[in-house]
């Protein structure tokens, strides 16, 4: 862990336990019922959903922030003492696999990587980028902003490849995203609660699915999703996840970004322009992505909700 602090958070009779690692050290915490967190998550998203809409109405980051702070108090005020201000790794548990954890206090502003288990994170950052430092941009389909958005990471990365119109293609995309150090999708997304597998992003000619991600003989470094609920995963029996980013942590990628709510194109557009620039400066993922949500929280509702939608998956 280096510097940084794991989290990992089970069920035991109804109430949330921590596992807390830090500096060589591990303690347990028990906490309170995870029903009440349960309670606090449909008011912290249904805030963030109004936030993101067409019309947000009045006092909705007030309500934001109440969940919000309830949640924190829940989950991660009682192990400030533990962790301080150092980066946190978070392995989750059910309810909190969806939650945006940008929003709560003890996080704002801080790098959180979310990861399905400890082990899998630690053979995340294990894994060395693909040589060559290849960036990928893909564009998908009637979604304004999203060529827009992929010219203006161009500029950031000179020499990337990009795939917008009928380039977009699922086959060409697949072969273009195989090894690159980086890739950038921006396109609709969808999360299939009843089919994970089949959760895709449209491109030209169809849908990209989690099981054509399978197919990759080699994958990709960081995966950028700017997709709507690309980030969703759903939890089977005995806590397996399925969904687009779990399958691209499965195939080998070292880490995803991507959201766990629907984004407005307009307002996603900025925020992966200030991710890439930090990602140019250098700056770990999650670093990068705590930053760019951070200045993007000091702007409208829409923009707000847009930079808490976006989590940190992996490495």
């Amino acid at each position: 862990l280096g510097e940084r602090a794991l989290v990992e958070f089970a069920v035991v009779d109804g109430r949330l336990t921590a596992v807390v690692a830090v500096a060589g050290r591990v303690r347990v915490h028990r906490l309170g019922p995870v029903d009440a967190v349960a309670r606090e998550m449909h008011h912290l998203f249904f805030a963030l959903r109004r936030m993101a809409g067409p019309v947000a109405g009045p006092g909705l980051r007030s309500r934001l922030a109440t969940a919000a702070a309830r949640i924190d108090a829940a989950v991660l005020a009682p192990l400030a003492a533990e962790f301080g201000d150092r980066d946190l790794v978070v392995v989750p548990t059910q309810p909190l696999h969806a939650l945006p954890w940008s929003v709560l206090p003890s996080c704002r502003g801080r790098a959180v990587s979310v990861a399905p288990s400890a082990a899998l994170w630690l053979t995340a950052t294990g894994r060395p980028m693909p040589a060559g430092g290849r960036t990928v941009l893909v564009a998908g389909p009637d979604l304004v902003h999203a060529e827009l958005e992929v010219k203006e990471l161009a500029e950031l990365h000179p020499g990337a490849t990009v795939l917008t119109g009928d380039r977009a293609r699922v086959a060409d995309v697949l072969t273009a995203t195989a090894g690159a150090a980086l890739v950038h999708l921006a396109a609709h997304g969808r999360f299939r609660a009843d089919a994970p597998q089949f959760s895709a992003l449209d491109l030209a000619d169809g849908p990209l699915t989690g099981h054509d991600v399978e197919r990759l003989p080699v994958a990709p470094g960081c995966a950028v999703l700017s997709a709507c609920e690309t980030g969703t995963t759903a939890v089977l029996a005995g806590g397996e996840l399925l969904g687009l980013a779990a399958s691209l942590l499965a195939i080998g990628v070292r880490t995803v970004i991507a959201p766990v709510l629907q984004v407005p194109d307009a307002e996603t557009a900025p925020l992966m322009t200030g991710l890439h620039s930090g990602l140019r400066a250098g700056q770990p993922a999650a670093a990068a992505l705590a930053a760019a949500a951070e200045r993007a929280a000091a702007g409208s509702d829409a923009d707000a909700a847009t930079a808490a939608a976006f989590i940190c998956v992996g490495a």
